[in-house]
């Protein structure tokens, strides 16, 4: 019998390069994970992360480590997970300014959130409440009464133009028929610091930035926007109990990877997002926010729901013509 050395040394090299690459497959994760939020430190994005990282390190036995890359609205961050290697090794937290909002408001993007793109899992939705300065009436259906008798002249802080409460503040106006004056700030805690003076009218923003105030007696909540009341603030009704349900104000995060994440290795890192949703740390955090868990989510699912909230609000805020470029 005749055997070709060369064959066999090169089929041989060809099995080995194989069983090499199974192993490798097989071995995700083999070094530190990158989680990238687009936001500065200490922000409840941040502090969101760094809860979900510590424990989807113990379900995948690698360190997930935050690396904050603040910039550009959420951009800058977006675009770090945008252009990295497909590999797991980086993934992004996901926030609604980042996936839906500033594909609204800027005319170019150095990235292509549904091209570039791919959904691990959702994390959370948080409603926004409405609160009016000791001034204003008590009662959403009197403040609304209010600015239809004095069109324009009723005001509404935000964080900046552009800014998700500066666009929810729109849309609460436009669902209500009323004519608001929009009064952007360098953040939200400029808008709550003249909202509790009295020199704005209303906020839109998250219960856990307006909270404080209201317990202060610097202001009074109006309405929430979620789908039914929070166990936070009982008392507070929604938008839809008050004859508004078109006002669906909600910021809402998942976790991202560049689009071309194997399956296998996404999968991976959905249940271990999953898994660490379901830890007390993480839902009390959330809950003190009134945010809603919205785990267990697959990947599809999350990717649908960013599709959906585009195409809600994407139209509207380019209608807008708000000038941020």
């Amino acid at each position: 019998m005749k055997f070709n050395l060369g064959r066999l040394v090169t089929t041989g090299i060809l099995l080995g390069l194989m069983a090499a690459g199974q192993a490798v497959a097989q071995a995700y994760p083999h070094k530190p994970i990158r989680l990238v939020v687009a936001f500065g430190t200490g922000s409840v994005n941040d502090l969101t992360a760094r809860d979900l990282a510590r424990y989807m390190s113990e379900y995948l036995g690698q360190s997930v480590v935050v690396e904050n890359r603040a910039g550009g609205g959420g951009s800058v961050g977006t675009d770090v997970v945008a252009k990295a290697a497909p590999d797991g090794y980086t993934i992004g937290m996901g926030t609604s300014s980042q996936l839906v909002m500033n594909v609204g408001l800027f005319k170019t993007l150095p990235f292509d959130v549904d091209r570039d793109l791919r959904s691990i899992g959702l994390i959370a939705r948080t409603p926004a409440v409405l609160v009016a300065s000791t001034a204003m009436p008590k009662t959403l259906k009197e403040v609304v009464a209010y600015a239809r008798a004095n069109p324009g002249k009723v005001t509404y802080g935000s964080a900046g133009t552009g800014s998700v409460n500066h666009i929810f503040g729109a849309g609460f106006a436009r669902a209500a028929d009323i004519s608001l004056l929009h009064v952007p700030y360098k953040g939200s805690g400029a808008a709550l610091i003249d909202l509790s003076g009295g020199h704005v009218n209303l906020l839109l923003d998250s219960l856990i930035s307006t909270a404080p105030v209201v317990q202060q007696g610097r202001a009074h909540f109006l309405a929430i926007s979620s789908a039914k009341r929070s166990k936070v603030v009982p008392d507070v009704p929604t938008f839809s109990e008050l004859g508004l349900p078109a006002v669906e104000a909600v910021t809402w995060n998942n976790l991202f990877a560049p689009a071309k994440t194997p399956d296998d290795i996404i999968a991976r890192l959905n249940a271990a997002l999953n898994k660490a949703l379901t830890e007390q740390v993480v839902k009390d955090r959330l809950a003190q926010g009134s945010s809603e868990n919205l785990a267990p989510s697959t990947p599809a699912q999350a990717d649908a729901f960013g599709q959906a909230e585009r195409a809600k609000w994407v139209p509207f805020i380019r209608a807008m013509k708000i000038d941020v470029n």
